[in-house]
């Protein structure tokens, strides 16, 4: 979830240094553009020191979606990436508070971590309730691009999977009907697309909008595996 759909206001939530060093990764949007090579590639080794399996929330907005899945999954590591400075540092908090060793949350623009994004690092990948266009001009700031798919094609394994999801449904069916046009991905289900977010968690956004009967479209695609 981006910025610019905040719905809630963030209580105060306490990240001290050593908490920061450990769980929140800061890419300046300068840097990244002058010398993409001085930051870590995202990649479980680089990030974790492991090889496990690496699933990354796109958007994590305060981070309960991913905090959970990664309280959950032990096996797994996994990866926030936010935009927003606020958002991350509470994802961050969050994290430090659960005592996660398996997350870690990044606070960047996501369309200028490419140079950062290994070849097959990625076992699965999501992102939900990303910001809808409202004006024209708005939309080469969109995430959900030709870029976007691009990007998600490289870095996630064979049979990797990118879940989409959004309480927008016109929002969606363009972002569907653009994932359909990319023959890099096969959907997951026989499904043209899911009424209702399959997750083992909902994140405070899922269930705002749920409350309001708002019931949200997902599609997972699949990395081809050839």
């Amino acid at each position: 979830m981006a910025r610019g759909r905040r719905l809630f206001r963030l209580k105060h939530v306490a990240l001290d240094a050593e908490a920061a060093a450990k769980y929140l990764l800061d890419l300046p949007a300068e840097g990244l553009r002058r010398d993409p090579a001085a930051y870590p590639p995202l990649s479980s080794a680089a990030l974790f020191g492991n090889d496990r399996p690496l699933e990354v929330d796109i958007g994590t907005g305060t981070g309960e979606y991913v905090v959970e899945l990664a309280r959950q999954d032990g096996e797994s590591n996994y990866l926030g990436i936010e935009v927003s400075r606020r958002l991350a540092a509470y994802a961050a908090a969050l994290a430090a508070r659960h005592g996660l060793e398996n997350l870690r949350i990044l606070r960047a623009n996501f369309s200028l971590l490419r140079p950062l994004l290994p070849a097959g690092a990625w076992q699965r990948a999501s992102l939900h309730f990303p910001d809808p266009v409202h004006k024209r001009k708005d939309e080469k700031r969109h995430i959900f691009n030709p870029a976007f798919l691009d990007a998600l094609a490289h870095v996630l394994a064979p049979g990797g999977e990118l879940s989409i999801a959004s309480d927008k449904h016109d929002f969606f069916l363009g972002m569907l009907a653009l994932a359909e046009q990319d023959t890099r991905f096969v959907k997951a289900h026989p499904q043209a697309y899911l009424e209702g977010l399959q997750s083992p968690h909902k994140s405070r956004f899922q269930q705002f909008w749920e409350r309001k009967g708002v019931t949200p479209l997902q599609v997972v695609l699949r990395k081809h595996s050839d």
